[in-house]
């Protein structure tokens, strides 16, 4: 960790404040996408007109289409019959993760370490916060973003304070909970308001802005809107299975996973969304088959 005068920390602190304002803005194919998906009257063809621009988008739509997940025994090679088959907030999904793990790829190679741990987290989360969602009965398009997009301050923190923040190299791990801890205490502010404040920049749904901001607020989940607490629990989850492996892969005691379960059970009976041991345990073995049958998913999204 560096030490600061107060004229460096005051000066740090001014460039935590610039530089969501500073970053990229989100490119228009996005946006437009973002615009045609919550629009209850938009067709195939209008999102074809929109992607068909893209080479590289065409190209994930067409391998997303004939990934094993569909199991079609015939080709889609037409982009209009991708576009269908997928339908609209798959496709969404796509172009944005593209989008955005395209907008943070970086040159220096502990950062890039750093950032593909972080995107497979947060695929991995959006997947868990997806399997949730369905076994509650709510819609699973918001969360799935919600998901993807909840980690998305770290990026930030990852391309613009690597060198202050010296504590980081757990990010990518899984296995660190000292996340914000770390931030406030350097920056000044957690990965969490300032991915809520890039969103907010970004015009993304309210709702969305406020999943990222609360996904941290264990302590007063209760007062915290159904999408938050469905949020929290998702990236907990996600904490606890990656956590799980770890231990078994390192023949270590599972500790450190015993006690993100104790808080994923205490903040799922208080959400009322998890009621108990045996709810969690079928949650968990739902998750893991979503992994294993959207690992094509997964990695299609990696490969950037």
């Amino acid at each position: 960790m560096l030490r600061r005068t107060d004229t460096k920390q005051a000066l740090l602190y001014k460039r935590v404040a610039a530089c969501v304002e500073d970053f990229a803005p989100l490119p228009s194919v996005a946006m437009r996408v973002m615009e045609l998906v919550s629009d209850p009257e938009t067709t195939a063809a209008d999102l074809e007109t929109v992607l068909r621009g893209d080479v590289s988008l065409v190209a994930a739509v067409l391998k997303l289409a004939n990934s094993a997940f569909y199991g079609l025994r015939r080709q889609v090679i037409s982009l209009k019959h991708a576009l269908v088959l997928l339908g609209k907030s798959e496709v969404q999904n796509l172009v944005l993760a593209r989008i955005l793990f395209q907008a943070f790829k970086l040159s220096d190679s502990r950062q890039r370490v750093l950032v593909t741990g972080i995107w497979r987290h947060s695929l991995a989360c959006a997947l868990a916060a997806e399997c949730i969602a369905e076994q509650v009965h709510e819609g699973s398009q918001l969360f799935f973003l919600g998901g993807m997009l909840h980690d998305i301050g770290k990026l930030l923190v990852v391309s613009e304070f690597s060198q202050e923040i010296e504590e980081i190299g757990h990010y990518g791990q899984l296995i660190g909970a000292e996340d914000l801890e770390i931030e406030l205490g350097i920056l000044g502010c957690g990965h969490n308001e300032l991915g809520a404040q890039l969103l907010y920049r970004w015009m993304f749904p309210a709702s969305l802005v406020q999943m990222v901001g609360e996904h941290h607020d264990y302590e007063r989940i209760a007062e915290c809107e159904h999408a938050s607490q469905l949020l929290i629990l998702a990236d907990l989850l996600c904490r606890l299975t990656a956590m799980k492996d770890w231990e078994n892969d390192m023949g270590r005691a599972g500790t450190e996973s015993e006690k993100v379960q104790s808080l994923l059970l205490s903040c799922g009976r208080i959400s009322r969304i998890i009621a108990d041991e045996q709810a969690l345990e079928k949650m968990e073995d739902a998750y893991r088959q979503r992994l294993k049958e959207r690992a094509d998913l997964l990695d299609l999204l990696m490969a950037g």
